[in-house]
């Protein structure tokens, strides 16, 4: 049976959620409660506000965390991961729906695009000033430290490959680690990092080019003033074009050459017997 619920107030001020028979299913009256998805039907947990700290309760009124300093509504309360975040003395730890700690440490900063939000088993998450990624066990992905990783692609579930930069140089890795494009000045994202092809465009100063996921440079180089003021970036690999979608309306073409990789020739080898 799926219930109907609903809160009231007392002339306290304190707050309470009652299921649709009128049964009280908080434990208490606390000083405030923050519904998130139980109201909505989208999960099964709410926010519950005491003393200044936040805990995570489920439907039947079991206190399912500890009490912190905030926990972020999107999530688990929300009914968009198992997770949820939460701050405790200015740090930040990720912990599933059974209230266990899965992040490695306490962060200056974790962000909620990937796992918390159901995209993808990993997320971003900052340290002195600096970012890395991590899965949902806790291991680090990337390879060491980065001034700048980009959501887009591996965190938010959208391709294995993500762009990292240190030093105001940028490159792509896989989801392994692995650096497989140079260092450049930037790199877009349309492409190969959003999952839409096995080609981005990257530029150093001035001058771009179309790279394929191997790191071979497919074009000639181009001015980067083709791509100011765009919309977006689409790659056609069967007329080997890139169009460049301006927010005026006109459309820009650069011209790359596809990378078709090798394909192993299936033989029938019962064909080749003559028995």
């Amino acid at each position: 049976m799926k219930y109907r619920y609903s809160f009231r107030r007392r002339e306290d001020g304190k707050w309470a959620i009652f299921d649709e028979t009128g049964k009280m299913i908080t434990p208490e009256w606390f000083d405030s409660i923050y519904l998130s998805g139980l109201l909505g039907g989208r999960s099964n947990y709410f926010l519950a506000n005491k003393d200044g700290k936040w805990a995570v309760f489920d439907k039947d009124g079991r206190q399912v965390s500890d009490w912190y300093d905030d926990i972020s509504s999107y999530g688990l309360a929300y009914g968009e991961s198992e997770y949820y975040v939460a701050k405790k003395d200015g740090k930040y730890a990720i912990f599933n729906k059974d209230g266990k700690m899965i992040s490695p440490e306490w962060f200056d900063e974790i962000y909620l695009e990937g796992l918390v939000f159901g995209e993808s088993a990993y997320y971003l998450a900052k340290k002195d000033g600096e970012k890395a990624i991590f899965d949902k066990y806790g291991k680090m992905i990337t390879k060491e430290w980065y001034d700048w990783i980009y959501s887009e692609g591996l965190v938010r579930g959208e391709s294995k490959y993500y762009i990292a930069g240190k030093d105001w140089k940028y490159a792509i890795f896989d989801k392994d680690g692995n650096q497989i494009s140079d260092w450049f000045d930037d790199i877009y994202l349309y492409g190969l990092v959003k999952g839409e092809s096995d080609y981005y465009i990257a530029c150093n100063g001035e001058e771009c080019a179309v790279y394929y996921k191997n790191g071979k440079k497919v074009s000639e180089d181009f001015s980067e003033e083709y791509l100011e003021d765009f919309r977006n970036i689409t790659f056609d690999e069967n007329r080997g074009i890139v169009e460049i979608e301006k927010y005026n309306g006109t459309i820009e073409s650069i011209d790359f050459n596809p990378v078709y990789p090798f394909k192993e020739e299936i033989i029938d080898y019962t064909k080749l017997l003559n028995i």
